[in-house]
């Protein structure tokens, strides 16, 4: 049955019932939302100990917008894109994909019966009407409430608009172009050739792009992020950088830091 969802399989074996290889990738096609839990479910009992460095997930796309799902400890995650590094939801089963805003159906019913006047006096009617008005107030305030609840507990909090007290943005030049050269270059969490390992590359004017090596020695294709262009900005007078994934602070000579982990310089742009 089609469906309004788009689904890819990554390092996924086509019916799910095992990890694929690193570059492993699948297009499923046209999917129904109850399609989407059964691959949920399926991808929850994939068992990675074999080979704990792959990341097996489902792409899922409604139009233009996509989402990332995979395994976590027996949970299911729900990145709020098809970065495997961007906010997400948790959710204990499928079932609770139901309650993500990716997935969240509307239920509500036009439906219903309007009620008729008995015959009474034109006083007491008009109380009637008067009390049905305030009941019908008070639900539309109360809806509006739960709205906001829902939206409060249901979306993820961290926004990444919403940088710290010590991070200051630099939009005039030459100073931008100066903070973008002086963390320009391309780092690594290892060798960079290692399974494992993660790639940074910052271009001398700013755009990044983050890459982790597959298996077979290789960078994955595609990319986490790929030439995304970053705002310059200092962190306590020393040059960083403001992305979608973080803050990329110069700490030490060669060497940036994104959120707790080092990241050492192994070339120059």
């Amino acid at each position: 049955m089609s469906g309004p969802y788009r689904v890819t399989l990554l390092q996924l074996k086509p019916d799910l019932s095992a990890a694929g290889s690193p570059t492993d990738k699948l297009d499923l096609g046209s999917q129904s939302l109850e399609d989407v839990f059964a691959l949920a479910g399926k991808l929850q009992k994939v068992d990675i100990s074999a080979n704990p460095k792959l990341e097996p997930a489902l792409l899922v796309y409604r139009g233009e917008k996509g989402w990332r799902i995979v395994a976590n400890r027996g949970l299911l995650r729900v990145h709020e894109s098809t970065s495997s590094i961007d906010d997400y939801w948790t959710v204990d089963s499928p079932k609770g994909l139901a309650n993500l805003p990716p997935f969240r159906q509307s239920n509500a019913s036009a439906s219903g019966t309007p009620g008729s006047w008995s015959a009474v006096p034109n006083r007491p009617r008009r109380r009637s009407a008067l009390r049905t008005g305030f009941e019908i107030v008070g639900l539309l305030l109360l809806g509006v409430v739960l709205i906001a609840v829902g939206l409060w507990y249901g979306m993820p909090h961290r926004r990444l608009s919403d940088l710290p007290g010590n991070v200051v943005v630099i939009n005039t030049s030459p100073e931008k172009e100066s903070l973008f050269s002086a963390v320009a270059g391309i780092y690594t969490t290892g060798t960079g050739k290692k399974p494992g390992d993660a790639i940074l590359e910052i271009t001398p004017d700013g755009h990044v792009s983050l890459k982790s090596i597959g298996k077979d020695g290789k960078p994955i294709n595609p990319p986490r992020i790929d030439g995304e262009q970053a705002k310059a900005g200092r962190r306590d007078q020393a040059a960083c950088l403001v992305t979608s994934f973080g803050i990329v602070a110069a700490s030490e000579p060669n060497a940036v830091k994104v959120g707790r982990f080092r990241w050492q310089r192994t070339s120059s742009n």
